[in-house]
Formats: structure tokens, sequence, C-alpha cells
């Protein structure tokens, strides 16, 4: 039971108590029984008031993942059950998988999990980031700059220490004067 529950069950035992009061005199002991419930049902109120409730956390999504799930939202565990049943047919033939498709193979990403999580507690999106590579054969992404005597040096790594951007345009900025080239992750 959630605490907000709890409190609505306890404000309507309050009414009912203030109710009951109009059926006893004010010296009589039903009138004393229902004052004293109506002050304790309070005191319950107030306490439960002050109480945290626990929140959940939104699951951040691709926005792909999240267009999906707003097409499908309202029929979400039908839509589910389709499109695990189709699933098989794109695996078992050479059709391109769209994003959302590889998202949903990857077991990784808890799929099923991730979907009823938006549905129950919300989610948010995960803001697109883009990444500045160079390279044929071996690629490299960019790590930053360096300079050393008033030259401009480039660093370059593996994908996971590199410069994540947050605006395309930056990215884009960067890749002219590297030379290379912008990828969305």
């Amino acid at each position: 039971m959630k605490v907000s529950e709890a409190i609505e069950i306890l404000e309507s035992k309050v009414l009912r108590s203030e109710e009951n009061l109009k059926h006893f005199p004010k010296e009589s002991q039903g009138y004393a029984a229902n004052e004293a419930r109506i002050i304790a049902y309070n005191i319950a109120i107030n306490t439960l008031q002050q109480l945290d409730e626990p929140q959940a956390e939104k699951v951040e999504v691709p926005d792909f993942v999240a267009e999906w799930y707003e097409e499908h939202k309202y029929n979400l565990d039908n839509s589910i059950w389709a499109y695990v049943s189709s699933i098989t047919q794109f695996h078992s033939r050479d059709l391109k998988l769209n994003d959302f498709e590889k998202w949903f193979s990857d077991f990784n990403n808890e799929p099923i999990e991730t979907l009823i999580s938006m549905m129950k507690d919300g989610y948010t999106v995960k803001p697109k980031r883009w990444v500045v590579r160079q390279g044929g054969s071996e690629v490299w992404y960019l790590q930053g700059f360096n300079s050393l005597d008033g030259d401009i040096v480039k660093q370059w790594c593996s994908h996971e220490g590199c410069i994540k951007f947050t605006d395309k345009a930056k990215a884009e900025a960067a890749a002219t004067l590297v030379e290379g080239s912008v990828e969305q992750v």
C-alpha cells in the first residue's frame, strides 16, 4: 500500500467519525470516543504526510524507443505480444533491422521490462550524442587537443574515452578542424 492510499483511508475514517458525532450528545461517551478517533486519525495522517514516499526512477531510453512506445502505449501488452511473435521473421530472413528492432533484439537492453517500466514509472529520452571519428581501416575517435609550443596536437583514442558532443554543430565544427567525420552514438 502506498502512503497516499493510507492517507485517503484515514481521511475517510475522519469523515465517518465526524458524521458519527452528530448522533451523540456532546457529553456522552459516544461523542468522546468519536472525538478521540478523529484526533488519532489526524495524528496518523500528519505522521504519514511527513514520510517520503519512494519515487520510482524513470527509465532512460533512446528516442526511437520512446516513439515506438508512444505509438503503442494504449495497447502495450498486445503490441509487445505481436512484436515478439513476429520477431522471428526478422531474424529468419535477411531483412535489415531498424533501430528499434536492433534494440529490442539485444537482451542486454531488457526490452520488455523497459517498456513495462516506461508505462509504470514514466521515462526520459536519452539526449543524442555525437563523436568525431577519423580513419579508414583503423578508426580513431577525438579525445581532445593539446597545445605544445603553440602547435595544436590532436589526441585520438578508442571509443570509450572520446569526447561525446551534445551539439551536432559543435561536433561537425571539430570534425572540420581535424578532417574527420561525425558519428551519432
